[in-house]
């Protein structure tokens, strides 16, 4: 019989102010609820009865905070995911980029690397990918790992081929990878000029000097005080007209200073620094 575990809210509460005082990693400012799904799912998969056992692990395996925070920052996405975000951008890129000498791109929250691979895909079709340098982040070390070396189950690459076709219905998105077994590959040229690193949007310093970055389905996770705090920094980290993107399931209108973005794309949610 598969046992059932629960936390508290006040449980919860606990385990986060101790993760804070303890490593310095701040999940106190997580949307509630997501954080207490995400930690319940945590605790069967490690078969602990409570908050309590989970501290436990903390305090006896001191390696186990790496595992706890790439489950709790366990993410789903796929390549092309909204093919009309990539229709779009494809002409809004093709027009801003095609005159300028170099174009920076920062992958904020790149999880498995899906993202990275589609943007490298339109780079490369709108010959803008000698041009652009990009940093794709995470703080998620395992799936960092996962996007480096771009291998995905061949199920997975049945919905990126039909997102992909959406997005350009002339060309053959088996040509981007090649296949062994149960699983694809991705051609790594793709990402020849994204460079791979760990990064917490909440803790850590942000880069500057970006004209594009992407941040999707990321801040769903966060509560109203970190996502104002996050587009703030965001907003400080673009270069003057440069283009914010976010998630279809990110509701981040309301909490958007007009002052600082302007929406240029409802359709494909795309925000320019003013």
């Amino acid at each position: 019989m598969t046992m059932i575990v629960d936390a508290s809210d006040e449980e919860i509460s606990s385990l986060t102010q101790s993760i804070l005082i303890r490593y310095g990693i701040d999940f106190t400012c997580y949307e509630p609820k997501s954080l207490k799904r995400r930690i319940i799912r945590v605790l069967n998969l490690f078969s602990l009865g409570s908050v309590h056992e989970l501290w436990v692990k903390f305090l006896s395996e001191p390696d186990f905070v790496h595992s706890f925070m790439n489950e709790i920052s366990v993410g789903m996405t796929s390549m092309f995911r909204d093919p009309v975000l990539w229709t779009n951008l494809r002409k809004r890129m093709v027009n801003d980029y095609r005159s300028k000498n170099s174009i920076s791109i920062w992958h904020a929250g790149c999880s498995t690397g899906e993202e990275v691979y589609s943007l490298g895909i339109v780079l490369k079709e709108t010959l803008l990918k000698e041009k652009a340098r990009a940093i794709a982040t995470d703080f998620n070390q395992n799936a960092i790992e996962e996007a480096k070396k771009g291998e995905y189950h061949k199920i997975k690459m049945i919905e990126n081929e039909r997102n992909y076709k959406v997005f350009n219905p002339v060309s053959d998105f088996s040509r981007y990878y090649t296949a062994d077994g149960k699983h694809a590959f991705m051609n790594h040229d793709l990402i020849s000029h994204a460079k791979f690193k760990y990064h917490n949007l909440i803790t850590d310093a942000y880069p500057m000097g970006y004209d594009l970055i992407l941040c999707r389905n990321v801040m769903i996770y966060f509560d109203n005080v970190a996502k104002v705090k996050i587009l703030n920094q965001f907003h400080a980290s673009l270069n003057q007209g440069g283009y914010l993107i976010i998630g279809f399931f990110d509701t981040m209108s309301h909490l958007m200073d007009s002052d600082k973005f302007q929406l240029v794309d409802e359709g494909a949610k795309i925000f320019q620094k003013l």
